[in-house]
């Protein structure tokens, strides 16, 4: 059979339906804006210690992995970041990037923090994935990868 430049479109246009996919959002879209904001919060919530604000963010089953391949719970962020194990005195995010595909979404950045873990300093850069899913019309981060910035 041979395709005519419209069939082509046609199929080219239906591809992504028929194999699962859709197309990121646009930067405007309000969930773009929406992760954007949540970002912001979470930086705020880490600035402030506050553990309440970034359990309304993370979801109960969030995970944390770090460039060393150690995984991390919302339990164990909960109690470092409540206890004062790990201390965030300034925290600033760069290059942020959000892509939307229906009820998911992950967002690229990179994030500058003065910080302490554990009595060490763990200041620097991060370059960070954060993916959300959409809850109930809320959307909650599942899963964070952080990995040091080598300057």
């Amino acid at each position: 059979m041979k395709l005519t430049p419209a069939l082509a479109a046609l199929v080219l246009a239906a591809a992504p339906a028929a194999f699962g996919q859709a197309s990121a959002k646009g930067s405007d879209s309000p969930d773009v804006q929406t992760i954007t904001q949540i970002e912001n919060d979470w930086g705020t919530a880490l600035l402030k210690a506050d553990v309440a604000a970034e359990d309304r963010i993370a979801a109960p089953e969030w995970m944390f992995s770090d460039s060393e391949g150690t995984l991390g719970t919302r339990t164990q962020a909960d109690s470092e970041l409540g206890s004062g194990l790990y201390k965030v005195v300034s925290f600033k995010i760069d290059d942020l990037k959000v892509r939307v595909y229906g009820d998911t979404a992950i967002a690229f950045g990179i994030e500058t923090e003065t910080s302490s873990y554990r009595g060490a300093d763990s200041s620097g850069q991060y370059r960070y994935t954060d993916v959300y899913v959409k809850r109930d019309g809320t959307w909650v981060a599942v899963a964070t990868h952080a990995s040091k910035v080598k300057l």
